[in-house]
């Protein structure tokens, strides 16, 4: 029996390659590159490029153009020209690039997820990376078609301009590694279930709000970091004007005065940030009930981020600037501060991402640590090691263990401070935090183990009114921190107060934070062994 040709490998047509590699990918091909499809990406993308050389056709550098002084004037050589038409498609393709991909991943898993197609696609014998790359590489394929169609124009703009091809590599990899970090949060938030009900099913207009953040917020953060550290050598090419780049350090070392040491630091970043979504991305997509985030993974990203925020506070030119007697104080507490409103929604989403909903608890109290039989081993270790450990018992401990493996690396930090009276502030800053976040923690698994409908939107609705009510409330009955500096505390407002707080404030606010820490936890396990009464 012979094969035929058809049968042998070099016959099998590219696509049932990209099939056998990655069916969601061919999925996705096909549905995207249709005819009409394909016509309005290549279409948008030339129609760009025309528009962009037929306004620079009216400022090429000739003596007609000098002397008749039409358009929109003259560059003063063709390398200007090339320059400035470079420069255009460098600021402009960041911005296409990450809008259009991030809407189009959203709004197509979301959509799918609404309309509970999904399911079929979690069910398929291919792995979840294999999937959820399918999608990141086939859902915005017509915005890489368009950004591919530019390459030529860009390279050509960048060879007249005498721009580095070196800077051109740097520009891609850069941008696609950012790219890809972004794609990989939009398909996490994607799968998210519940937000699409927020905007009454209309995924588009979800998937429009979180493009629209990420093209104010994420893609100029993309070029000005870049610009003021990993290219600081090419400012003129990008804005025109010599740029003096920042002497950035993290923990002391230099990551901006050698541009292989800024490169690095940039990408492995962004890989290291990608891997943590993406191991997210694992947990999530096979099990939607379950938490966002294991507790030991939980305390790995908050010890990192952590160390990273903290590398930047420890800079040569701060050394300078703290041993100065008159700023001191003001300059260390401002450091605080940029760490402590970072921490405050870390620590935000940390509870959202660890608070088990209701049935998990009540499968953590039927078959968890708290069963005693003779095949489970049973006593107070076991507990803790399972509060410690298990996603599904509750999260204030896993919250409390994050505090204190975070916290204590800025008590680190602090104790190097000379200045005893700026010590002491930060440590009731400090303190005042911790407490807050672990009321905060507690109130929200004690609702979500309620039964309500939506337990989600109720927490929610809930630590926003702690956090703002009171301020609000306080403001508008002239409640001043001055006089009522202990409400202030207890209501976890330290940096309004800790200029001229008194020590018996200090005292009866922590003492009212712990008493209902105290009462909180009571409470929780209270309910806990109610279930597990009502179990047996």
């Amino acid at each position: 029996m012979h094969n035929s040709p058809s049968d042998s490998p070099k016959a099998i047509p590219w696509l049932d390659r990209i099939g056998n590699w990655n069916p969601q990918l061919l999925r996705e091909i096909r549905g995207k590159l249709k005819l009409r499809n394909l016509i309005v990406a290549i279409g948008l993308s030339l129609l760009f490029q025309m528009l962009l050389l037929l306004f620079y056709s009216q400022r090429i550098p000739i003596q007609e153009c000098y002397t008749q002084m039409r358009g929109f004037g003259c560059t003063p050589s063709w390398q200007v020209w090339w320059l400035e038409q470079f420069r255009f498609i460098t600021w402009t393709e960041p911005f296409i690039l990450f809008f259009t991909g991030v809407y189009s991943l959203v709004a197509d898993l979301s959509l799918e997820d609404y309309k509970g197609t999904l399911n079929f696609i979690r069910i398929s014998p291919r792995s979840s990376i294999n999937v959820l790359m399918g999608k990141l590489m086939g859902v915005p394929l017509l915005t890489y078609l368009g950004i591919g169609l530019s390459l030529p124009y860009h390279l050509v703009s960048a060879i007249g301009a005498n721009v580095p091809i070196a800077f051109l590599c740097s520009f891609y990899i850069l941008m696609i590694g950012t790219a890809f970090l972004l794609f990989s949060a939009s398909l996490l938030l994607a799968l998210l279930s519940g937000w699409q009900a927020k905007f009454g099913g209309q995924v588009s207009a979800g998937a429009l709000v979180f493009a629209f953040i990420t093209f104010i917020w994420f893609a100029p953060a993309f070029m000005w970091w870049n610009i003021f550290t990993t290219w600081s050598s090419f400012s003129q090419v990008l804005v025109g004007g010599r740029i003096e780049p920042i002497h950035a350090e993290w923990w002391y070392l230099s990551i901006t005065s050698n541009i292989w040491a800024s490169h690095a630091f940039t990408i492995v970043n962004l890989g290291i940030f990608s891997l943590a979504i993406w191991r997210i991305l694992q947990r999530r997509f096979h099990n939607p009930a379950s938490t966002l985030i294991s507790k030991g993974q939980s305390y790995v990203v908050a010890v990192y981020v952590q160390i990273l925020m903290l590398g930047f506070c420890m800079q040569s030119s701060f050394m300078r600037i703290t041993s100065s007697n008159s700023s001191t104080i003001e300059f260390q507490l401002i450091l605080l501060l940029l760490i402590y409103i970072p921490n405050c929604f870390l620590f935000l989403i940390a509870i959202a991402a660890l608070t088990p909903q209701r049935q998990a608890l009540l499968d953590w109290v039927r078959f968890g640590a708290l069963v005693t039989n003779e095949g489970q081993p049973a006593g107070l270790g076991y507990i803790i090691r399972d509060l410690i450990w298990s996603d599904k018992s509750p999260a204030p401990i896993a919250i409390a263990l994050n505090l204190i493996f975070t916290q204590v690396l800025i008590l680190i930090w602090v104790n190097t401070w000379t200045a005893s009276e700026i010590r002491g502030k930060a440590l009731i800053v400090l303190a005042s935090f911790v407490l807050t976040i672990l009321i905060y923690s507690l109130i929200a698994q004690l609702i979500l183990f309620l039964k309500t409908r939506n337990p989600s939107a109720w927490v929610t609705g809930t630590i926003s009114a702690l956090i703002f009510l009171p301020i609000l409330i306080m403001v508008s009955l002239s409640i001043n921190p001055d006089r009522y500096a202990g409400l202030w505390l207890f209501f976890g407002f330290p940096w309004l107060v800790i200029s001229n707080i008194k020590f018996s404030d200090i005292i009866l606010a922590f003492s009212a934070q712990i008493s209902v820490i105290i009462a909180l936890t009571l409470q929780l396990i209270y309910q806990l062994q109610r279930a597990r009464m009502q179990d047996t």
